[in-house]
Formats: C-alpha cells, sequence, structure tokens
C-alpha cells in the first residue's frame, strides 16, 4: 500500500465513534459519580438518602453501595455511564439537613471518568 493511502486510512480509524471493530470496550458499568455524605465534622452518614438528576432528567435515588458490616451505605453510585451533567443531593436521615453539588462528567468512547464527590451536611 503506497505510504501516503496508508497513513490517511490509519486517521481515519482513530475518529471512528465505539462501534469500530479497532476499539474494544468492557461491558461493565460506570458510575458518573463515586458520593460519600458527611457531617460538619467530617463523620460519615450512612443513612443520608442520596438523588441525582441528569442533564434535564428527572430526580432519580443513587444506588447505595451496603456497609460491610451493619445498616446503610459505605458510599453511592451515580448518574449513568454517560459523560454529561450531574446534580447530586444528599438528605439526612431525618431529612433536616440537605447539601447540592453540581458536576461535569467526562468520559471516552467506551465509559465516563467516575468523579469523587462529597458531599457535607450542615449542622
Amino acid at each position: 500500500m503506497h505510504p501516503l493511502r496508508f497513513a490517511v486510512l490509519l486517521a481515519a480509524t482513530a475518529s471512528l465513534p465505539a462501534c469500530s471493530p479497532f476499539i474494544s470496550c468492557t461491558d461493565e458499568f460506570r458510575s458518573g459519580a463515586w458520593v460519600q455524605v458527611v457531617d460538619s465534622q467530617g463523620r460519615p452518614q450512612p443513612n443520608a438518602r442520596v438523588t441525582y438528576i441528569w442533564g434535564d432528567g428527572p430526580e432519580q435515588p443513587a444506588s447505595c453501595v451496603p456497609l460491610v458490616t451493619g445498616t446503610g451505605c459505605s458510599g453511592w453510585q451515580a448518574g449513568p455511564d454517560e459523560p454529561g451533567t450531574l446534580v447530586i443531593k444528599a438528605t439526612s436521615a431525618d431529612g433536616t439537613r440537605k447539601a447540592e453539588k453540581s458536576i461535569s462528567v467526562s468520559g471516552d468512547f467506551c465509559h465516563v471518568d467516575t468523579e469523587q464527590v462529597q458531599l457535607t451536611l450542615p449542622d
């Protein structure tokens, strides 16, 4: 093959979408955010309620990752495996304290780059 044609072919395949036979993605799911909820002293709040809004969609519950021992969540997974804007909300177990944060999630052809988010519930 002529070197110029090879260079054009190589450049064209570099810009192909994820369905390209040249790109191999895993089937694993990655959430847009890994969320930790703490109080103003930095103590984990495993019984908080965490929700998120992705883009212009409806508010949805985040997925609790259960504690190894005891009850409650060690953290929450929020958002789909797609780049975009996430608004993450946390409410204390008694419903009196709230925290919220908006983040931008990026990614590549295959998965998002999961953002680490800490929400602090005020006193």
